[in-house]
């Protein structure tokens, strides 16, 4: 489903990714944990190239992209990697003009170019799937923060994506609203639905994920099913990080 080889990426002089590899089977979810400024969100905007990187090779299922420095990416191509990778941000971005139900309903009408009947029947659906299915008329600013980052699942869920990224979809929520979102991607995971989740949460990354990186310095430095790499990990820099992040030794 998800193939990287050899991938950089730099801004200016600073190299943020470093030759980075790694795979990802369908219906598998893959957290990528690590310190501030190791990397992990600007890998996962990689993947649906709000970040172009400078060199290597990027597949999601059957497209197959190369970067090399100075040579750009084609809008076709961008828009295509778009239309399989589904983003949800930590910070929401939601329309706050658009209801709920009209904020998941919006890249169906002007991206796929279905009916706002169908459109509506389907963020419908959606809202129902992610426990909001009283809220299609409310406006982001009448929602808590958990409520707005659940619509924001599922408008990254309307258009039908073959991967899902989120990066830290917990960290702007109060610790009391954090449940409501963690169960929803519980679910999502338990139905088959390929993810790739940047995360501060290492239970439930622990709990959630079917293979865990963790990146430091623009690289991975452990790699591995979670109670690998969080129940033993191998490499210092991880046990390092691990036993400041837990509450429990992992030496």
């Amino acid at each position: 489903m998800i193939e990287i080889n050899n991938l950089h990426k730099s801004f200016g002089s600073l190299e943020v990714l470093k030759g980075i590899d790694l795979t990802l089977e369908k219906g598998k979810v893959l957290a990528i944990i690590g310190p501030s400024g190791s990397g992990k969100t600007t890998l996962l905007r990689c993947f649906n190239l709000l970040e172009v990187p400078d060199q290597g090779m990027m597949k999601i299922g059957e497209m197959s992209l190369q970067f090399q420095q100075g040579n750009g990416i084609r809008t076709a191509d961008t828009l295509a990697l778009r239309k399989r990778t589904g983003m949800v941000f930590q910070s929401f971005n939601l329309f706050p003009h658009m209801t709920a139900i009209q904020n998941i309903m919006e890249a169906q009408v002007t991206v796929q170019g279905k009916s706002k009947a169908a459109a509506r029947s389907r963020a419908a659906e959606l809202l129902g799937k992610v426990g909001l299915g009283d809220k299609a008329d409310a406006y982001p600013h009448q929602l808590s923060g958990g409520q707005q980052q659940r619509i924001a699942i599922a408008r990254a869920m309307a258009l039908d994506p073959d991967v899902l990224l989120f990066d830290e979809p917990t960290s702007a929520l109060d610790p009391e609203l954090v449940g409501d979102v963690l169960k929803v991607i519980r679910q999502l995971a338990a139905e088959g639905m390929t993810m790739v989740i940047v995360t501060h949460e290492m239970r439930f990354a622990e709990n959630v994920a079917d293979h865990i990186v963790m990146m430091d310095g623009g690289v991975i430095v452990e790699s591995g099913p979670p109670e690998q790499v969080i129940g033993n990990p191998r490499s210092p820099r991880a046990i390092q990080f691990l036993n400041r992040v837990t509450n429990y030794d992992v030496t």
